[in-house]
């Protein structure tokens, strides 16, 4: 800028505004881009928890149609989510679905965790789904009546199963709700067990054993008895 001095009759020349630093203009930039990226991630959460919504109502569908409506929307409803939700949140809810009372039709989300299961061990991470087999195991060694349990605990580990010459047995066990024969859960369990580590297989006869004492009361000599003292002989 350009100052006249009438008593001197010289002209002199101000100072220029000191400009904004370059890391002043980069932190504007950052911010601006992490609200952006608060935005996409509020989006994405909004889009999930619409479509976890529209997935609930579907199982809610499956849980309580007849057979002839509900088995469609089993068949499918896997390869629908499968490319929407994190597999821990699909895991979780399918087998918190198969556990729940209110389900009535429990073989058709049977087939749906074993869709779910089965295409996590052919991408290669059957260890995420030991880890989640023995989270959960406990829930389902103690239910009643031991028959139930025995049935249940028989479906889960052939869903999560890698012999494929075992788990084409699965609509077979399935159709055999609370009569599961006790020379099939042994086999099942010894399949499963093959592909544990010892501190897996470790986990695995402890839940077994909370399983054998829950019902002790009612059946001392069970079949989860007789599995840990097979896996327990050197």
């Amino acid at each position: 800028a350009v100052v006249s001095t009438q008593s001197t009759g010289m002209i002199r020349r101000s100072a220029s505004p000191p400009s904004a630093p370059d890391d002043l203009h980069d932190c504007g930039r950052e911010g601006s881009r992490v609200l952006q990226l608060e935005r996409d991630q509020e989006t994405t959460d909004q889009m999930l928890a619409t479509a976890m919504d529209k997935m609930r109502k579907i199982l809610d569908c499956v849980g309580h149609c007849c057979d002839a409506q509900a088995k469609p929307l089993a068949a499918v409803i896997c390869y629908l989510v499968n490319d929407f939700f994190p597999k821990e949140q699909m895991i979780n809810t399918f087998v918190s679905e198969f556990l729940s009372p209110r389900q009535q039709n429990r073989h058709l989300i049977s087939l749906v965790l074993f869709d779910l299961f089965q295409s996590i061990i052919q991408s290669g991470n059957f260890s995420e789904i030991c880890e989640w087999v023995l989270l959960v195991l406990r829930n389902f060694v103690q239910l009643k009546p031991l028959e139930y349990s025995l049935w249940s605990t028989s479906v889960l580990l052939l869903c999560a199963s890698k012999n494929r010459n075992l788990s084409r047995f699965l609509p077979f066990v399935v159709s055999k709700v609370d009569k599961i024969d006790v020379d099939m859960f042994v086999l099942i369990c010894r399949d499963f067990t093959e592909s544990l580590s010892d501190e897996e297989k470790s986990m695995f006869l402890e839940m077994f054993q909370i399983g054998a004492d829950a019902h002790s009361k009612d059946s001392p000599s069970n079949s989860f008895v007789t599995v840990i003292d097979l896996l327990n002989k050197p």
